[in-house]
């Protein structure tokens, strides 16, 4: 069942840090809103390091979803035209809280954001990724429940998944599984010790910390980028001293970066924006440089 904390939804503007950037966010974004021509300019991934232009609204009375406890869904109340989606899923033992930056940072750059909590907080990776897939699902479904916040606003063509340690597990496996109803998968930290991956052909983005001492990159986040199969894009970004937390929303460090790749990755593979293609495939800044110990990409 999900948990309900209002009999009908709750609609707010999210407060804060959860606020839309200011005016000059938009006036870079909004230069990156043409899909196909060349050259995104420096600025605009830079502007994904922080919030976005758009006012974030959320709420969480939707339609049961048995696939997972409870969620809260993030959206932009003012982007232009049908938007895409978005589901992540929380690590062993964690709940939405531990990922929630995601939701606005994500939201207020135009897509629409479920952040779930899972019916078991020690669920494995394969109920995480069914779990993920019903988000999208959902996602789909708050597109067309009328009288919802979302009615007629979402493209459900345009779907990725993420997820945290085991939620980076489920996010692979249900892009193993499920690469026909995703565009994009973008694990944090995976833990997943016993999946070929083979079935991978959604686009890949991992996120990984060099000193990950829960998921070791040599068993989980680099193995997982060597099984995706060759054809499939994929990118192997390793923060230099990085811990299993990178992308947590207290204890990650740098979430700018963090936000900045993933956009770029949403922004190409979802949106179809090639002008992202040579940040995420190009020779890295000296500042990015810095902050890796390894970033292999295969488009």
């Amino acid at each position: 069942m999900i948990l309900r904390t209002s009999p009908r939804p709750a609609v707010r503007s999210v407060p804060g840090p959860f606020r839309p950037a200011a005016l000059c966010a938009a006036a870079l974004l909004a230069s990156c809103a043409t899909a196909g021509t060349a050259g995104a300019p420096s600025a605009d991934v830079a502007a994904f390091s922080a919030d976005g232009p758009y006012e974030v609204r959320t709420y969480v009375d939707f339609p049961d979803v048995p696939e997972f406890l409870a969620g809260t869904i993030y959206y932009p109340v003012d982007a232009p035209g049908a938007i895409g989606g978005v589901a992540i899923a929380p690590g062993f033992t964690e709940e939405q809280r531990h990922i929630s930056w995601w939701g606005p940072r994500l939201a207020s750059h135009g897509y629409a954001v479920v952040v779930l909590d899972t019916n078991d907080r020690r669920e494995r990776p394969d109920a995480r990724a069914d779990a993920l897939m019903a988000g999208v699902r959902l996602l789909r479904d708050e597109g067309e429940r009328r009288g919802g916040a979302l009615f007629g606003r979402i493209d459900s063509d345009r779907m990725a998944v993420m997820g945290h340690s085991m939620g980076g597990g489920g996010a692979l496996l249900a892009a193993h599984d499920h690469s026909d109803e995703i565009r994009a998968a973008i694990p944090f930290t995976p833990w997943e010790p016993e999946s070929t991956l083979a079935g991978v052909r959604a686009p890949t983005l991992i996120l990984a910390g060099e000193a990950d001492g829960i998921a070791e990159v040599a068993e989980h986040s680099w193995r997982h980028f060597t099984l995706i199969p060759d054809g499939t894009p994929k990118v192997y970004l390793e923060v230099a001293g990085g811990d299993h937390y990178i992308a947590d929303t207290t204890r990650g460090t740098d979430l700018g970066t963090m936000g900045s790749y993933a956009l770029a990755w949403l922004r190409l593979y979802v949106d179809g924006d090639e002008r992202y293609r040579e940040f995420l495939f190009g020779k890295r800044s000296a500042d990015d440089a810095a902050k890796f110990s390894r970033y292999v990409a295969e488009p």
